[in-house]
Formats: C-alpha cells, sequence, structure tokens
C-alpha cells in the first residue's frame, strides 16, 4: 500500500458567529438569548455531513488504511462513533507526508489547501456551496485549479453538477445506510404518525401541517431535532410516513434512513435525493418549496391505504443500493485508485 495516512478534516464550524442581522432576526423568534449563548460556545449538534466523515474513517480502518478524523477547532463533530477519538491539528501540523491525504469539506475547502506535501481531496456533500465558498477571484476556478487532485461526492447529482460547472471528474462515493441501526418494526409503527425534521424549512412543515390537519384530523405529527442516533432511528420505526422538507439537499440521507425503517416518505427530494426518490414510485414528491403540493400528496397518501402500501413496498427494493457494504466497497475502490496513482 502507496497510501500513509488519511485524514478527514472537521472544520471549525461548531459556534456561531456572531451578525447584528441574523441577532436581530432571532430576536424577533424570540430566540435571542439562545442566539447569543451559541456564539460564546460549542453547539453540539448531529451534522449529517460529519457523521459521514466519521463513517469513511471507519470502513477505511476496516479495509487497512491509516485514517483519522482532524478536527481543526475545539469540537470535533462527533456525537455518534464514540470509540473513532479525533485527532487535534495542533499535534499533527500541517506539513504531512507527501503520501499522506487530507480530505477537506466544501463548506471549507481552503481547510485543505492549508497543508503541505501532501495529496488533496474535497469532498462535496452540499451542491449549493460548490461556488459559494470560494474566493471571489476563485469563482470560475475548478477544485484542480485550486489546489487539489481529487474531487468526489455524495450523490450522482452533485457528480454530474460538478462535471458542468467545472469541467472535472468526480467521483461518487453513495452514502450507506446502517442497517443494525435502521430497521423496520411494523408492530411499533402507529398509523397515520408523520415523522418531520425541522432542522431545515421548518416553515413549510407548519403550512403543511396547517393544510392537512384541517382536512385529515387524525393526522398526528411529530417534530424531532438534536436527538441521538438511536433515537431518531426509534422515531423512525414509530412513524408511517415521513414528511422530507430538506432541500437542497447533497444526498437526502433522513429519507433514505425513514425509508430503511419502513416510512412512506412525501416531500421534497431536494435534488440530490432524486436518485431513490421517485414521485409516484418510492415516494410522493412535490417540486422543492411547493408546500401546497406536498400537503395535498400527504393528504392523498394519508387516505389511500393501499397506495400508502404500495409505495412503502416499492421503496423497500430500491433501498438496497445504499446498504454500508456498498458505501465500504465504494470507498475502497475510490481509494485503490488513488493508491494506484502514487505507483
Amino acid at each position: 500500500m502507496n497510501i500513509g495516512t488519511i485524514y478527514y478534516l472537521v472544520p471549525d464550524i461548531f459556534k456561531s458567529k456572531f451578525s447584528l442581522r441574523w441577532y436581530l432576526r432571532e430576536v424577533r423568534r424570540g430566540r435571542g438569548i439562545a442566539f447569543l449563548k451559541s456564539c460564546v460556545r460549542n453547539h453540539k449538534k448531529a451534522i449529517g455531513g460529519i457523521k459521514i466523515f466519521y463513517q469513511h474513517v471507519k470502513y477505511l480502518r476496516e479495509l487497512g488504511y491509516d485514517a483519522h478524523v482532524l478536527a481543526l477547532g475545539s469540537f470535533d463533530g462527533n456525537v455518534y462513533y464514540p470509540d473513532i477519538t479525533a485527532k487535534k491539528v495542533r499535534d499533527v501540523g500541517f506539513a504531512l507526508n507527501a503520501n499522506d491525504i487530507v480530505v477537506a469539506t466544501e463548506f471549507c475547502p481552503y481547510d485543505g489547501l492549508k497543508f503541505s506535501n501532501c495529496l488533496k481531496v474535497v469532498f462535496v456533500q452540499s451542491w449549493i456551496y460548490i461556488n459559494e465558498k470560494k474566493h471571489d477571484n476563485d469563482k470560475d476556478k475548478s477544485y484542480r485549479e485550486l489546489g487539489f487532485d481529487y474531487v468526489i461526492s455524495c450523490s450522482e447529482y452533485i457528480s454530474k453538477l460538478i462535471e458542468e460547472l467545472n469541467f472535472e471528474d468526480c467521483v461518487t462515493v453513495q452514502n450507506g445506510v446502517d442497517t443494525k441501526v435502521f430497521y423496520p418494526e411494523p408492530n411499533l409503527r402507529e398509523v397515520n404518525r408523520i415523522l418531520c425534521l425541522p432542522r431545515k424549512n421548518r416553515d413549510d412543515i407548519e403550512r403543511i401541517r396547517e393544510i392537512v390537519s384541517e382536512r385529515v384530523p387524525q393526522a398526528n405529527f411529530v417534530e424531532v431535532d438534536g436527538v441521538s442516533e438511536s433515537v431518531i432511528a426509534k422515531e423512525y420505526r414509530r412513524a408511517d410516513i415521513f414528511l422530507a422538507t430538506g432541500y437542497p439537499e447533497g444526498f437526502g440521507l433522513p429519507s433514505i434512513e425513514a425509508i430503511q425503517s419502513g416510512c412512506v416518505v412525501v416531500g421534497f427530494h431536494g435534488q440530490g435525493g432524486a436518485e431513490f426518490l421517485i414521485n409516484e414510485d418510492t415516494a410522493l414528491i412535490s417540486k422543492d418549496g411547493d408546500y401546497e403540493g406536498a400537503a395535498e400528496n400527504m393528504i392523498k397518501v394519508l387516505n389511500d391505504p393501499e397506495l400508502k402500501e404500495r409505495i412503502r413496498q416499492c421503496s423497500q427494493a430500491i433501498v438496497k443500493k445504499y446498504t454500508c457494504d456498498a458505501m465500504k466497497q465504494r470507498i475502497g475502490d475510490f481509494y485503490q485508485d488513488v493508491d494506484r496513482d502514487m505507483e
């Protein structure tokens, strides 16, 4: 093996940056004090993109690589894998070996460019940041022109978009779902229980709830946020339907976890989830932000048990493509190619 140490970089993003505009907005929402507190202390909330970094490290270790999470701030972002301890950048430094690899996020791409001598990979998990997080004078540059050796993404949509925007190759390393954590339990499922994750587009949830509740009073909307993976997994199993309001989405991990747990997905795919959220087949999908269309779809599935069960069964077939074993294979294939390039 030619590859040395692989470092997945966790950006210093777990403290809110004070902004008067954002502060006033939070004051209007009645959360002004909470916002001020978030500016002075770490907020240890689950972030899907960082979870995927830890998964990559876990599988790389199982494949025999020397892989680590490298925290660039005071918090390593780990709320999922207590057995993986992150290294601190002050202990590793920025001068690495020629066969080492750093993997940066698209949200903070310049973090990866701080390291010298090593190979650099940018892992894009959110398509809206492909050019947004580049400096003004770098907007027209591809990732390779910035200084990266490889570009990977978590979905087919992102890879195609990078190829179109930057005219560069991007390797798709799709996410997988741990079936030991996320699995259906029909006896636990509550009919008409609708699970919502308000982290994205909370206003859409409220609008959809208002429309649906007026016409289908038995609809039971339940919001869950900021809980452990085991708790959210149980909430998926209890739910009959998952309301997907995440857009934009690089991949749509909550939706695929919900499907794996036996939920019927109604809502939006955020573009990244379009490869497995297929309208009228594996889900009921509206155009991103069309809350009225999503509400109508929710009413339709609540009033048609046969449709609901047909979608539930169809979605179970497509989810088999997104297992942890498949994800591990894709990760291994990518780094094998990198290793061959070093020869």
